[in-house]
C-alpha cells in the first residue's frame, strides 16, 4: 500500500511541479563583450577616435536559458553614448527563434583627450599667460568646449575663480574691461555711409564688443555705443 502511495506521489509531482529546462548557460562576460563591441562600433561610426575605456558599471551574473538555438541582439536604446557617464544597454535573448527575455544593464564609457589644465588658482579679471597652464589627459564629458591651444585664451580674463587642476573651458573666460567708467572716449558715428567722430565720456565700463552708455561732450546727449577698443566706441545709426 505504501509503495502505491509513493508511486502516485511521484506521478503527481512529475505532472504538476514546475519543470526546469534551463541547461544552457550564458556568461555575463559574454554580454559585456558584446555590449563593448556595439558601443565601439557606434563611436567609430561617429568619427570618435580618442582613447576610450568601456566597462560594466556592475558585474553581470551568468544566467541559464532553455534548450534551443540562442540568439543575442545588443542595442543601445538611446542611440547615444554618454561620455564619462552611464550608457543604457539592452540584450534581447531569443531561444529557438522565440523571444525569451530582455536584460537591461548599463555600461561606463570614458573618452580621454589632452586639454589645458590650470597649474594654480586663476583669479577673476586677471589676464592669463602660458605659464598658467599645462597639457593633461582627462576624461571628457562630451559637452564642455575644452581648450587645447593656449593662444585661444591669451589676453582674456576668467569671469570665475578657476581652481588648480581644473580642465579649461573657453566658457570660463571673457574679454578684459577695455573702457572704464568716466573715461574719455572717441565716439565714431556711422550714418548713411557717412562717418563722423566726437569726444565723449563713458558712463559705464565695458569690454570689447559690449554696448555701453556714453555722453557726447558737445551735445551732452547720452547714447548707446559699442566698445571697439580701449579708446573708441561706435554708434551705427
Amino acid at each position: 500500500m505504501n509503495r502505491i502511495i509513493f508511486i502516485a506521489a511521484v506521478i503527481f509531482f512529475l505532472n504538476f511541479a514546475p519543470r526546469v529546462f534551463a541547461n544552457q548557460i550564458i556568461p555575463g562576460g559574454q554580454l559585456e563583450s558584446m555590449a563593448k563591441s556595439e558601443i565601439e562600433m557606434l563611436l567609430d561610426s561617429r568619427g570618435e577616435s580618442r582613447r576610450r575605456e568601456i566597462s560594466l558599471l556592475r558585474p553581470l551574473a551568468d544566467f541559464s536559458v532553455p534548450n534551443g538555438i540562442i540568439d543575442i541582439k545588443i542595442s543601445i536604446p538611446s542611440a547615444t553614448v554618454n561620455y564619462n557617464g552611464v550608457t543604457p544597454v539592452k540584450a534581447r535573448i531569443s531561444v529557438g527563434g522565440k523571444m525569451y527575455r530582455d536584460i537591461n544593464f548599463v555600461m561606463s564609457v570614458k573618452i580621454f583627450d589632452y586639454v589645458l589644465v590650470a597649474n594654480h588658482v586663476l583669479r577673476i579679471e586677471t589676464p592669463v599667460t602660458e605659464a598658467d597652464f599645462r597639457m593633461e589627459e582627462i576624461a571628457v564629458d562630451g559637452r564642455t568646449e575644452y581648450v587645447k591651444d593656449v593662444s585661444e585664451i591669451l589676453g582674456l580674463v576668467p569671469h570665475r575663480t578657476i581652481s588648480a587642476g581644473t580642465p579649461i573651458s573657453i566658457n570660463y573666460f571673457q574679454q578684459p574691461v577695455a573702457v572704464a567708467s568716466n573715461q574719455p572716449v572717441r565716439i565714431i558715428i556711422h550714418y548713411k555711409g557717412i562717418e563722423a567722430s566726437a569726444k565723449g565720456i563713458a558712463l559705464t565700463r565695458g569690454r570689447i564688443g559690449e554696448v555701453i552708455r556714453v555722453k557726447n561732450e558737445s551735445s551732452q546727449k547720452i547714447i548707446s555705443a559699442k566698445v571697439i577698443d580701449a579708446q573708441t566706441v561706435e554708434v551705427v545709426m
